[in-house]
């Protein structure tokens, strides 16, 4: 139904509005969802992307017209009356876009609540196999779950240390550290910077590379841990040639 083309369109999150892009899935007839950005309330666009940025002008005008667009209207799924109409709008697929959004977003919601309900009810044991934890927390970051991530994050940790803390644990659950990093980057966004950095801490553990080492830092920066930041410009600088934007010491030390 969509054109491929079909630019990107903003939802109002948890920390400003989001701006969203539909990702196809090849052979199939739905769509993935990614957050690339947040404008926040004091206007600075959060690039989570790497993609916003060179784009930051047009993205911010179209998080800045959310409330004045006339397909969004508020509307009631049990009053037909107060439906948007697809052909009021300038583009009726836009109205389809967001109704896919709409279907992909309760679908991740239901997929996150039962994972938090699942680390409720057993509190020392994991609910999936750590191959598959990557998977689980995917659309609560693809979807920019920030108070959810941050749940997640508080229930996970304890179960994950002390797995990764077995031989041979690096080759094992590279899975592991790919979720804590999306944890991570939700509790950064979040502004819950020493969670962000437990993250990414265990993260590393699972699993180093350049870039957990430097959200790591980002993290240890935000928290104002001037040791864990010491720490991780030394892992780094051990493996790799260590940036500029890095090597700045900055207030901590």
């Amino acid at each position: 139904m969509f054109d491929d083309e079909l630019p990107e369109f903003a939802v109002r999150g948890e920390a400003g509005i989001d701006l969203f892009e539909r990702l196809p899935m090849d052979g199939q007839r739905r769509s993935r969802f990614r957050c690339l950005a947040t404008l926040t309330p004091d206007g600075q666009l959060q690039d989570h992307s790497g993609k916003a940025t060179a784009q930051a002008e047009r993205l911010t005008a179209l998080a800045r017209a959310l409330d004045d667009d006339p397909l969004l209207v508020p509307m009631s799924l049990g009053d037909a009356s107060a439906w948007p109409r697809a052909a009021s709008g300038g583009d009726p697929l836009r109205l389809f876009l967001y109704l896919d959004f709409f279907r992909a977003w309760q679908v991740a919601d239901l997929a996150g609540a039962r994972l938090e309900a699942q680390l409720a009810r057993d509190p020392g044991a994991l609910p999936v196999d750590p191959g598959q934890l990557a998977g689980a927390i995917a659309p609560v970051f693809d979807f920019n779950r920030l108070s959810r991530g941050r749940a997640l994050a508080r229930a996970l940790m304890p179960r994950l240390r002390p797995l990764l803390s077995q031989a041979g644990a690096e080759e094992r659950y590279e899975g592991i550290a790919f979720a804590l990093r999306m944890l991570g980057d939700l509790c950064l966004r979040a502004d819950a910077p020493a969670e962000a950095l437990a993250c990414f801490d265990t993260a590393v553990t699972a699993g180093d590379n350049p870039f957990r080492r430097r959200k790591a830092i980002e993290a240890a920066r935000a928290a104002g841990d001037a040791e864990a930041l010491r720490l991780h410009r030394a892992g780094y600088a051990a493996r790799w040639t260590l940036p500029a934007d890095l090597a700045e010491t900055g207030d901590l030390e």
